[in-house]
């Protein structure tokens, strides 16, 4: 019943608004005043503007204060034109208007008839360009900067740092930009007012608005311009936090213009990139097309379209480890010692002891029949040793290339019906495929993603005071992420394809140049899919649709709008997952032992990872499968700009935003209760969805005349929402998918695969995700207030000062459930376990208060919502009882819920000026700073102590102190028409030259510095007579706990309370006095090990969460551009484009997570102790630049372009 009504007010309200898309129209406002030679306002007088590439009128009559207001008008250029019985006619022409942009002409008439004609150019009115009816902060990117600026990769984002307050922590793509201190979920794009962000994850390869890897679903040849709003933006925008962008596409006029383009790079023209080897990465990049529109029927219907290709093949050098030809020869012929005298030489080379390697015969025997060390690639160069085991491992150098193919098509009809009613529909799609090898194994990933985007709009003018914008749209991102993998002979029960065999180690080895390598290469078809985990292939299916309508009243002194949106989010995903085998070491590899499964089921066939009932929680579980997710949004705002006096306008408004719970339309989600411990019913909410989200906005707006109409200052603040990322809010239908591991004492066999894709073998460390169904409250909130004051200077030059500020609140958070639970026992091995403590020491012989006189036999690690005296008997499937033992239902959970709070302050200069005289800057800079106790949004990182989320407060990673983005283009003043005036010849070689300039910079991002620590360890107790080493913490001399017994008078002992191990959050103590940098001059080791230590067991880390800085970033770009003229409407323009003009290496931070080097032996390194350069592998040594192929940070790079405009 609850559903059919829900049904019935969504239809509703859906036909009430008729039609629609993110409400926010992108219109432009033209106001101002009329007076006569005296300074006396003119009531009555006639304003009208008319466009020059379609012709179309508006026209206003001034009001009793002499006050005029033409709102929503499409951008572009215009002539204005004010006329009055008894005053001359005033013409100004060449009025550029953009995106949501509020220009200012106080017009004064001038006696005499009306025939009589005064012409003047818009430059003349200095008030025109600042924004003094608008209390926002922003930045309009013009239809010649979009064009014009040198933008690598053709990636218009890179343009959004001209905005006050936007940084970038990395190469300048979309999910790698920031606005005043919010995620990057945050972010709210727009095209032509549809809804065009991310709808399913911010990661690439699943954004609408392209990730690194697809660039085009919006071509820049198809802008016409944007704008972005950074702060202060009134009711009309919201949907996120961030920054809010609108983009408006290119429209036909009343006469035919286009282009035909290519843009080509060489890797032969750029410089070497600083980690390149003897051969530098290659690249061949071709973005070519063309554009064309104009009328159909002059004035009356138009048409635009657009085509772009891009044909990218990017090198790059690929170092990995493998197994050297010892560890082949050993497993491929060892048969004991008086077997193949090949098997036994590779043992004696490996350093393995002869009673081991017969030990372990019948698993090497069954490893060698598995055929899987022949799914690692040969290596090269000496061999080198790995972990204590001697010539184990050999480096593998190998160049690879992928491919990136794209096509973008764009197009749009518009169609006036008369200056009143006019209505447009555009249409937007990209196909694109990406081919890139995933290391050295010969794996690739396959990358299909097919964006289409989608408006249709009608505008109706009632009166000379009422506009009506209605819109519909949809956003798409099909998108398929797959893998191949390379055929291996001699496979024998193992599928490469489903499975991935990965070997853990720290390599470090001379023969790896430049500290690239952390690991050995991994073989198999398993690759990360999203944060749901690793897959073989994940298809995904977004929809957003949009219904909006918005109506702008115009009444005396007010401009009022008023909206409502509903908006359908529908989301469609598969994950066919497999099996990552994995082994602790090197040595347990070869010796076939200490193997770990982790397993995702497969929803190729779905039938066989079915439950029809779950003994453990009497909920039936979902089928595996399809799942399709399902949400709405329903929002409606109201907003007014008072003009109370012609000084002063009062800017106030209210919006409401509701996000509805993500469902799974077939109730096929599994939902985990953390309270409980135990499944609910599907169609449980997975969170609460907040009703009262109402968002008012306030600011004031004075330009005092005292000051000649030159100085604006704002002031103002509001409350805003946000829906968080997507899918994070439907991980209870990705837990659809089993996950779950399982320990393989005996290694991997020819059965081994059979055996655990059966249900059997993973039901007891079932891994759902975990939502705080009671405290988790959607959505984030964020409150933001500022003041500044703006100054025209000369030259159309206008300069912003600026303080803005902002306190998150009901972030997202991010921790672990089914703890570890504390306290510890001690029992004589083989009796009935206790319940309530975490830790259970198993005693060889009776224990004698509370200590144990003989040895430890085991330790049996209890979690919340284990059962102790319960297992699974995997013969009959089924729960039997025994009270030596302890069921683990659940592998660690990962518990989200919200309440996370932060705060932003940044003071914030801008500079910009209008193309004037050949020149046009835009340049800002920021001082800020972004603290709390979570970043919020998808950049949400697990809390290292699962007891508390306060101990995470500190800098997010977007903390930024220092940021300068400075965009500049001039136009020589040499040639026809110029200051120094050429003709002929002389004009065709000197004449037509531009030059633009871009600098990006800022101070380093934050470094999150961690640790590997196992939950629990081994301690031996001083009391006892610990013989191992010498005690330098308190509870005595610490080990990695065994698997078996542990050494007399060693105990086992909780190391990190609550446990957290699977999340890798962790931090080390902080080693005081002593400097956590190194200088570059001593090669590239830029954090100092010696800085940190090992806590002691049962204690966190004392540094603070992002407590380093990583390496600033510098780079500046040129372009030279030379117009050939043809005639009066068509050029001829070559480019040329150069990236990171003086070559900086711009690195990104260093690998910052340390190994923990506790081991059995009595040389482990223990707490308190500080690490050194030879023991922690490749922390914090820089391994690369912040970007390789395009986009910001690269090495030095040419771009050659040839363009037909006309």
């Amino acid at each position: 019943m609850r559903s059919r009504y829900l049904f019935l007010l969504k239809t509703i309200i859906a036909s009430l608004l008729a039609a629609g898309s993110l409400f926010a129209q992108s219109g432009a406002t033209v106001s101002g005043t009329v007076a006569d030679a005296n300074g006396a306002t003119l009531p009555g007088a006639s304003v009208k503007v008319t466009s020059l590439r379609t012709g179309i009128e508006r026209s206003v009559t001034t009001n009793s204060s002499g006050g005029y207001t033409i709102a929503q008008l499409q951008p572009g250029i215009y002539k204005l034109t004010v006329t009055l019985e008894g005053f001359r006619m005033t013409q100004i022409d060449s009025v550029e208007l953009g995106v949501d942009q509020n220009r200012v002409f106080d017009v004064t008439l001038q006696l005499g008839e009306v025939s009589a004609v005064v012409n003047v150019t818009s430059d003349e009115f200095a008030a025109a360009s600042i924004d003094a009816g608008s209390n926002r902060l922003g930045v309009n990117i013009t239809a010649r900067e979009v064009q014009e600026m040198p933008v690598n990769g053709r990636n218009y984002s890179q343009l959004y740092l001209n905005a006050p307050g936007a940084t970038n922590v990395g190469s300048g793509n979309f999910n790698e930009l920031r606005f005043n201190g919010r995620a990057n979920q945050q972010n709210q794009t727009k095209l032509d007012g549809i809804e065009a962000t991310a709808i399913f994850d911010a990661s690439p390869g699943y954004v609408t608005v392209q990730g690194s890897q697809f660039r085009l679903q919006t071509s820049i040849e198809n802008i016409q311009e944007f704008r972005v709003e950074s702060s202060n933006y009134p009711a009309e925008f919201g949907t996120g936090t961030g920054g809010q962008i609108s983009v408006i596409g290119k429209s036909g006029g009343n006469n035919f213009s286009g282009s035909l383009f290519e843009y080509v790079r060489n890797d032969r023209f750029d410089a070497r990139n600083f980690f390149d080897g003897a051969d530098k990465s290659k690249l061949r990049l071709n973005q070519f097309g063309g554009s064309l529109g104009g009328p159909i029927i002059k004035k009356r219907l138009f048409f635009f379209g657009s085509y772009e290709g891009l044909r990218q093949r990017a090198g790059f050098n690929v170092i990995e480890s493998t197994p050297s030809n010892f560890v082949r020869d050993f497993i491929a012929f060892y048969d004991g010692e008086g077997g193949n005298t090949t098997g036994v030489a590779a043992r004696t080379a490996l350093g393995i002891s002869a009673a081991d390697a017969t030990a372990a015969l019948t698993r090497i025997q069954a490893l060698r029949a598995t055929g899987i060390v022949n799914t690692f690639p040969v290596g090269t160069g000496t061999a080198f040793n790995v972990g204590g085991l001697n010539n184990s491992a050999q480096v593998i150098q190998a160049n690879r290339t992928a491919t990136l193919d794209e096509d973008a098509f764009s197009f749009r009809m518009d169609y006036r019906f008369s200056d009143r009613i006019t209505m447009y529909g555009r249409y937007q799609l990209n196909r694109g495929k990406l081919q890139s090898p995933d290391g050295a194994s010969g794996r690739f990933i396959l990358a299909k993603q097919r964006p289409d985007n989608f408006v249709f709009t009608v505008n109706q003018v009632y009166g000379t005071s009422m506009v009506n914008e209605t819109k519909f749209g949809f956003n798409r991102a099909p998108t398929d992420l797959s893998t191949r993998v390379p055929s291996i002979t001699g496979l024998s029960g193992f599928d490469l394809s489903l499975s991935s065999l990965r070997l853990s180690g720290n390599i470090v080895s001379p023969g790896i140049n430049g500290g690239a390598a952390t690991g050995f290469t991994e073989p198999g078809g398993l690759t990360r899919q999203s944060s749901a985990g690793n897959g073989r292939s994940q298809p995904i299916r977004p929809t957003s649709l949009t219904f909006s309508d918005t109506l702008t009243w115009t009444k005396g002194n007010h401009t009022m709008k008023f909206g409502g949106e509903y908006r359908n989010i529908q989301v469609n995903f598969d994950q066919l997952g497999g099996i990552t085998y994995s082994y602790g070491s090197l040595l347990d590899f070869v010796l076939n032992r200490n193997l770990t499964a982790a397993f995702i089921g497969d929803l190729s066939q779905p039938g066989n990872f079915s439950i029809a009932t779950d003994p453990i929680t009497t909920v039936q579980r979902s089928q595996s499968g399809y799942s399709r997710g399902r949400q709405y949004y329903m929002i409606g705002f109201a907003q007014d700009e008072w003009k109370v006096t012609p000084e002063f306008t009062l800017s106030y408004g209210l919006r409401y935003e509701y996000y509805s719970v993500n469902r799974e339309k077939d109730n096929r989600a599994v939902v985990f209760n953390p309270k409980v411990g135990r499944l609910v019913d599907p169609s449980t909410d997975f969170f609460k969805a907040a009703k009262n989200n109402f968002g008012p906005r306030l600011g004031v707006t004075w330009a005092p005349k005292a000051l000649g109409g030159k100085t604006v200052f704002r002031a103002g603040g509001g409350l805003f929402y946000g829906p968080g990322q997507y899918e994070d809010l439907i991980q209870p239908i990705e837990s659809n998918v089993f996950r779950s591991s399982t320990s393989l004492a005996n290694g991997l066999t020819t059965g081994t695969q059979a055996a655990v894709s059966s249900i059997g073998g993973v039901l007891q460390r079932f891994t759902p995700r975990a939502y705080d169904t009671e405290g988790y409250i959607v959505p984030e909130r964020v409150l933001q207030y500022g003041a500044s004051v703006q100054h025209q200077l000369p030259g159309n030059t206008v300069l912003t000062v600026g303080y803005v500020g902002s306190q998150g609140r009901n972030l997202f958070l991010r921790s672990v459930t089914n703890r570890i639970l504390p306290g510890s026992a001690m029992i004589q091995n083989g009796t009935a376990l206790p319940t309530g403590v975490g830790i259970i020491n198993r005693c060889s012989v009776a224990p004698v208060n509370g200590a144990c006189p003989g040895q430890i036999v085991g330790v049996t690690t209890v979690r919340e919502f284990d059962i102790v005296g319960r297992r699974l008997d995997t013969t009959t499937n089924t729960i039997v009882t025994d009270p030596t033992a302890v069921l683990g239902p659940f592998g660690e959970i990962d518990y989200k819920t919200s309440g996370g709070r932060d705060r932003y302050d940044a003071l914030q200069i801008q500079i910009n000026r209008r193309f004037t005289s050949g020149f046009t800057l835009n340049g800002q800079y920021q001082l800020g700073k972004s603290f709390g106790n979570t970043q919020g949004s998808n950049e949400a990182s697990t809390a290292q102590n699962p007891y508390s989320f306060a101990e995470e407060f500190g800098p997010n990673t977007f903390d930024i102190r220092h940021s300068v983005n400075v965009t500049a283009l001039y136009e020589l003043p040499i040639g026809k028409g110029k200051r120094f005036n050429l003709t002929g010849v002389a004009d065709t070689v000197f004449g037509g030259w531009q030059v633009g300039a871009v600098y990006n910079g800022r101070s380093g991002t934050p470094i999150n510095v961690l640790i590997v620590r196992p939950d629990v360890v081994a301690v031996c107790q001083q009391a006892a007579g610990c013989t191992v080493g010498t005690s330098t913490v308190a509870q005595g001399f610490v080990i990695t706990l065994p698997s078996g017994a542990l050494p007399a008078g060693f105990v086992g002992a909780l190391n990190t309370p609550g446990g957290n191990a699977s999340r890798s959050t962790r931090r080390p103590n902080r080693v005081a006095g002593v400097d956590p940098y190194l200088t570059l001059s001593n090669g590239l080791r830029y954090l100092n090990p010696a800085a940190f230590a090992m806590p002691a067991p049962g204690t966190y880390g004392d540094l603070e969460r992002n407590a380093l800085k990583g390496p600033s970033f510098h780079q500046f770009d040129l372009t030279f551009q030379k117009r050939f003229r043809l005639n009066e409407r068509a050029n001829i323009e070559l480019r040329s484009e150069i990236f990171n003009v003086f070559n900086r290496a711009n690195f990104s931070n260093p690998p910052s997570t340390l190994p923990s080097n506790l081991s059995s032996s009595a040389t482990s390194q223990q707490p308190g102790v500080p690490y050194t350069l030879t023991n922690v592998g490749q922390f914090g040594v820089i391994n690369g630049t912040v970007g390789r192929t395009v986009g910001l940070g690269t090495n030095r790079q040419i771009q050659f372009a040839a363009r037909f405009n006309f």
